[in-house]
């Protein structure tokens, strides 16, 4: 089961979440809201100099048949990671609720899941509320280093992601508290998952002029209604206006004019 979005394509790169982004969110302020909502692709780093280890090193994250594994940039199977942070919606857990982790799973139609990771197995999936809400759903984070950046992918506080090689490539599991990783005897690669922003800010742009845009807009996950309304630093879309202009005494027909200009030749009458 997925989860169908509504009017996704009016969604900007960053959106923003009134309900189910509560008390926690609120208190955080805005800044720190925005910064959770920033959309970003997943990209493995492993500092192991195995010839294994080199053949992931800089690979993708992708999602496939409900697990989530890492591909060569030039690989074509699965759909690539790209998601953002979001209060997860249970009441039936403690409060504030933890920091979920959601990527699209389709582009047509325009799809979100959860990311979690099953308790019993320790493999990292996606999937809907209901498949997810028996497991560990967050708290997601990431950690920025010494060195700062978008950082690293975390859950509880901590980085834990592991590759393990199977028959249908390099699944990502995440590390229990004992270091394992729920399979034995296939071999395993400690990696860090990279975050790579998908919409930069003015100072990452370095000094590139930008307009802010307020939108509005909805959708929905699981069985939640979002509200959208926030400041996005994108350049508003301009609107182009294309007509067909009659024949004038110079012209021999009709022509396609678009913002004033004229891009076709005279259009053969009907």
């Amino acid at each position: 089961m997925v989860i169908g979005l509504l009017n996704l394509a009016a969604i900007p790169t960053t959106i923003g979440v009134a309900e189910g982004v509560n008390a926690e969110n609120k208190e955080d302020g805005p800044e720190t809201e925005a910064e959770r909502m920033r959309k970003f692709n997943l990209e493995c780093y492993c500092e192991s100099n195995s010839r294994k280890a080199k053949a992931i090193h800089g690979g993708k994250v992708v999602l496939r048949n409900d697990k989530v594994y890492i591909e060569p940039q030039s690989s074509s199977k699965g759909h690539t990671f790209e998601g953002f942070y979001i209060s997860y919606p249970d009441p039936d857990r403690p409060q504030p609720p933890p920091l979920g982790l959601v990527s699209s799973i389709a582009s047509d139609p325009p799809t979100l899941n959860w990311i979690y990771v099953d308790k019993n197995t320790r493999e990292v999936k996606y999937g809907n509320r209901t498949q997810s809400r028996a497991h560990i759903i967050g708290s997601w984070g990431w950690d920025a280093g010494e060195e700062g950046g978008p950082g690293g992918l975390t859950l509880e506080g901590a980085e834990g992601a592991v590759a393990v090689e199977t028959e249908d490539g390099w699944e990502v599991r995440w590390e229990d508290e004992n270091g394992e990783v729920g399979v034995k005897g296939k071999k395993r690669l400690t990696v860090s998952l990279e975050r790579k922003m998908l919409d930069l800010t003015e100072e990452e742009e370095e000094g590139v002029e930008a307009k802010t845009v307020r939108t509005d807009s909805k959708f929905t996950l699981t069985d939640t209604t979002f509200e959208s309304n926030v400041k996005t630093t994108r350049e508003p879309e301009k609107a182009v206006k294309a007509t067909i202009e009659r024949s004038t005494p110079n012209s021999k027909g009709p022509r396609l004019v678009v913002n004033k200009t004229m891009i076709e030749k005279p259009l053969k009458g009907k």
